[in-house]
């Protein structure tokens, strides 16, 4: 990592604001002090973790993937993601309203951590989190 790096919790890729805001309101309560940052489509959650276009760069623990975005869906940003060695270890959660037949076997070979349908139970969300950012022995 060099000195123009940032460590975060979370990286949130979403169009809709008040997912968005429902979502980081949600964190915030069980932890105040996560490091989340929102990219709103799949190039600019690109750009963040390359750190290009005037984007600071950033590593998550996480990353909490729409799949119905503009400019670049979820299942393109994630085969960009996948095909960098240096974001292999990133879990990836998906985020769907219609999680379709075609959606999940596109997703097969992605390395997917796992689902949330939209409409979002935040509290299941969170405890998928917490385990996973905080070890599921510190539950």
């Amino acid at each position: 990592m060099d000195g123009n790096e940032v460590n975060i919790d979370i990286l949130y890729v979403e169009d809709d604001e008040v997912d968005i805001q429902g979502m980081i309101r949600e964190f915030k309560k069980v932890n105040s002090l996560l490091k989340i940052q929102v990219a709103k489509n799949g190039v600019q959650a690109l750009d963040k973790l390359y750190g290009r276009n005037g984007e600071e760069k950033v590593i998550p623990k996480v990353i909490l993937l729409d799949i119905n975005m503009p400019q670049m869906n979820g299942i393109e940003f994630l085969k960009e993601l996948r095909s960098n060695p240096e974001f292999g270890s990133i879990e990836v959660y998906i985020l769907t309203g219609a999680y379709t037949t075609s959606d999940k076997m596109a997703l097969r070979d992605l390395h997917v951590a796992g689902s949330i349908v939209k409409p979002i139970e935040y509290s299941d969300a969170l405890n998928v989190f917490w385990s996973l950012l905080h070890g599921s022995n510190n539950h």
